[in-house]
């Protein structure tokens, strides 16, 4: 269990876990996973209108509705293991009002893990699927960790910020998936 988590990320500071079983099989669940868009997910929908504005509440989100759901996230695909589990990481600077990366960012899971240098935030959240009951338990966890103390510090406080946002993103994105999944058989 989860363990392209326990090799990339061991220790942490921080995890969020969700779950959720879907009515079909693993490969059918991966590949619905794959073609999730952004327009699928209401509640996320919603919040992105929100922060639009007065525009994006007269006109909703536009080409955002779109675009791939795990193409559109910060942390990048770092390892794919079909129809197991898509593994997400991402080197930032969190705290600040956009996330900076470094300039090299890690390319493969080595490289990421051995990423040391202080005064940043390393991030994995992964999406994995086992069999169960004639269907899928779908579970996503995230991790975060800190380079050194002082920006353990700095981040804790913008955990107590987003969590409960990144939760309800999470679990909008478990429910879109399994909405996907019921009405397949609706789709012409």
């Amino acid at each position: 269990m989860n363990e392209l988590l326990e090799r990339v990320m061991p220790e942490y500071d921080y995890r969020e876990r969700h779950r959720k079983w879907v009515p079909a099989g693993k490969v059918e669940t991966f590949e619905a996973l794959l073609g999730l868009r952004m327009g699928e997910l209401r509640v996320t929908g919603l919040l992105l209108r929100a922060r639009g504005g007065p525009s994006a509440w007269r006109h909703g989100v536009g080409e955002v509705g779109d675009l791939l759901v795990l193409n559109s996230m910060g942390p990048r695909r770092l390892i794919e293991d079909p129809p197991r589990e898509i593994l997400h990481a991402d080197v930032a600077r969190y705290t600040r009002a956009r996330p900076v990366r470094p300039e090299r960012a890690p390319r493969d899971d080595a490289e990421f893990r051995a990423f040391s240098e202080p005064g940043w935030t390393k991030v994995v959240m992964n999406f994995e699927l086992r069999s169960q009951d004639s269907g899928t338990l779908v579970s996503t966890e995230t991790r975060v960790h800190a380079t050194d103390q002082a920006t353990r510090r700095k981040f804790a406080l913008y955990w107590l910020m987003i969590r409960a946002g990144s939760g309800l993103i999470r679990r909008d994105m478990l429910a879109a998936l399994s909405r996907r999944l019921r009405t397949r058989g609706d789709r012409t």
